[in-house]
């Protein structure tokens, strides 16, 4: 089967690399997460299938990839970059690395370049023996091609049906985002010139700072420290420590790129303001982020204890028109962990 109006364009290495901006799309209107570039990069409005023999498979996060070699429309052998979700993703709804094997012979659906490479964002593969897989669960849920997490340990519910307390707890599923944001015109001139393929610091698997780590599609964890809460990110392993009760002089703390963040308790509300921010953008769209950016975030438990509600008002004069406003929510799967992610590059 050959890819409708496929184009060869030859890649460079860097467009074979793994795309790793940091997108949410948790809107009512399509709640799939687009993260790591693939809004951008590529067309989903009118999806194509290639049928050829997989050539390699890295299946490691933050992007699971496999290189597939097809019979273009001019006949000749033509290879393609085939990107998947990530290896955590996948585990979740129970493949692993042995799914999908060099030699295989599979018919792949998915979104194909907006570029014009020979390069697609895989949905779904049917397999040799005629098993269809989501390799990218969270398209796949939102299409209804069957993305079901995979059943968790009773012990681990068990255990975590325990040990929760109020925030304190692994979030996992989440969605419900929206947000509102309008640019400086010197912002919008560098958003302009923003190039996926060479700007963003994930390509080299740097992880992004705040705001923009906060957006992501993996559990989080929120752990009680006595007098400071340690948030923990599965997607780039990521710390934030929240300073409770803190009488530090902030402008005296060191710039990081997480930036220094004090939280207090408004009742069951979780209040946490975060500045010293050193990380150059907002989001992964290339919004240049300056040192007097100040985040203002707010984390609140429903009432039936199964939701995670959040909101961010972000001010950054220089680069913002007027505060920027977040608002989604993370849901609690009982018995859900934090995996390891060590983001990881395919070799040349």
């Amino acid at each position: 089967m050959k890819p409708m109006n496929a184009m060869t364009a030859a890649s460079s290495r860097r467009c074979a690399l793994p795309l790793l901006v940091v997108v949410l799309t948790w809107a009512v209107a399509a709640p799939v997460s687009a993260h790591h570039g693939t809004a951008p990069r590529y067309d989903f409005s009118d999806p194509i299938t290639i049928e050829g023999e997989v050539t390699s498979v890295f299946w490691r996060n933050p992007h699971v990839r496999l290189t597939v070699s097809i019979v273009g429309e001019n006949g000749e052998p033509e290879v393609w970059d085939v990107e998947a979700g990530s290896m955590n993703a996948l585990e979740r709804i129970g493949y692993g690395a042995d799914t999908i094997r060099p030699g295989d012979r599979v018919v792949l659906m998915g979104g194909r370049s907006r570029l014009g490479l020979p390069t697609m964002a895989v949905v779904t593969a049917t397999l040799p023996d005629g098993s269809e897989v989501p390799l990218w669960p969270q398209r796949a849920a939102a299409l209804g091609l069957g993305a079901e997490r995979a059943q968790i340990e009773s012990a681990a519910v068990e255990a975590s049906t325990e040990s929760a307390r109020g925030i304190f707890r692994v979030w996992g599923r989440r969605g419900g985002y929206d947000r509102s944001v309008s640019y400086t015109p010197e912002a919008q001139a560098a958003r302009d010139q923003w190039s996926l393929l060479d700007d963003d610091p994930a390509l080299d698997c740097i992880p992004p700072g705040m705001p923009a780590m906060m957006n992501n599609p993996y559990p989080i964890e929120f752990v009680d420290e006595g007098d400071r809460i340690l948030l923990r990110l599965e997607e780039w392993d990521g710390r934030r420590v929240i300073h409770l009760d803190d009488d530090a002089d902030v402008d005296s703390q060191p710039a990081t790129p997480t930036g220094y963040s004090a939280g207090v308790w408004e009742g069951e509300t979780l209040v946490v303001a975060t500045s010293r921010i050193n990380y150059p953008y907002h989001d992964d769209r290339g919004t240049p982020q300056s040192g007097d950016s100040v985040i203002l975030e707010r984390f609140s438990v429903a009432d039936d204890g199964n939701r995670l509600n959040y909101s961010a008002v972000i001010t950054d004069p220089r680069n913002l028109a007027e505060p920027m406003t977040i608002e989604g929510y993370w849901t609690w799967v009982p018995g859900e962990e934090i995996k390891r992610y060590d983001c990881t590059l395919p070799s040349d």
